[in-house]
């Protein structure tokens, strides 16, 4: 009998689950994954605030089942995995998923496409691929069969300092490095969702800020990035846009974005995209047709 876990990362200051990711755990669950999440928030010591945050899980009509562990704030997502898999939370398991928090979504049911990619077989599959940089999956929902996870290749990235990184160099080490590796390792970039514009593999563009809405209107990676709309770092002009794209307001409550939006101003760090960048982006977008007029008109 097969086993699957989820290793999901997760952050929250207010030390409470956010509805929009509780959505997300029990659409994972439902895809018969056994959940740990990695709560980076929250102090290994601060043994009330584990209590209340499991309270937070537990509550309301659609609790969560999940184990939860406490971690020092460091080494972001592929830091938080070190944790889980120091802690052998994926002891037994046949297929483990990556995860975090960093989007919104999924706004349609996910089982179907965790079962269509599950059927064809792939040693690891992402839910969106990216031509940035080099080829690679994004490290946001990303799923590997014990057999690929234990690869040498794979196992190099994950046994790296993360810990001891910035963000740019987890990036790079972490989720380009993985791609670099599945290269080394002769193992398809298999995903859910990918561009069909050969132009995109010359910029470096992110597909879920570019193609937010072609991504999101394909069904095939029904989610929006959390940055996206809270930062729009690459400047993106539709992104106002964002509640009339939710295709099912009763699966996914588009107040739950909103209520997120509210509560997390845009980070002042962010230096906003220049006109050039964002005309570059508009002309390698997968929806150009809207994204360039946009882009003229100024909104």
């Amino acid at each position: 009998m097969s086993h699957s876990v989820c290793l999901f990362a997760y952050h929250d200051p207010a030390g409470t689950l956010a509805p929009h990711t509780r959505h997300l755990l029990n659409q994972i669950a439902d895809c018969g994954f056994e959940i740990h999440v990695a709560v980076s928030s929250l102090s290994p010591q601060d043994h009330q605030g584990l209590e209340n945050l499991k309270r937070s899980f537990t509550s309301g009509p659609d609790p969560v089942k999940a184990e939860l562990y406490p971690r020092e704030n460091a080494g972001l997502d592929f830091g938080s995995w070190q944790e889980l898999l120091k802690q052998h939370c994926d002891d037994g398991a046949d297929e483990i998923l990556f995860a975090n928090d960093s989007v919104f979504g999924p706004m349609a049911p996910l089982s179907p496409i965790v079962t269509r990619m599950r059927a064809e077989q792939h040693p690891i599959w992402g839910m969106v691929r990216s031509e940035a940089i080099n080829r690679h999956l994004q490290s946001w929902f990303l799923v590997m069969t014990r057999q690929a996870f234990e690869h040498p290749a794979i196992q190099r990235v994950f046994r790296q300092p993360f810990c001891e990184m910035s963000k740019p160099e987890i990036v790079l080490h972490g989720e380009l490095g993985l791609g670099l590796a599945m290269q080394a390792a002769e193992m398809d970039m298999a995903s859910s969702w990918s561009g069909t514009r050969g132009i995109a593999r010359l910029l470096a563009i992110n597909p879920m800020h570019t193609d937010w809405r072609a991504v999101l209107r394909s069904g095939k990676a029904p989610f929006i990035k959390t940055e996206l709309l809270r930062d729009n770092p690459s400047g993106i002009p539709s992104v106002h846009l964002w509640r009339q794209e939710i295709p099912d307001s009763a699966f996914f409550n588009p107040d739950w974005i909103a209520q997120y939006l509210a509560n997390h101003p845009p980070r002042a760090q962010y230096k906003k995209a220049g006109f050039r960048a964002r005309l570059v982006q508009a002309i390698a977008s997968e929806d150009r047709l809207h994204a360039l007029p946009a882009l003229l008109l100024g909104r």
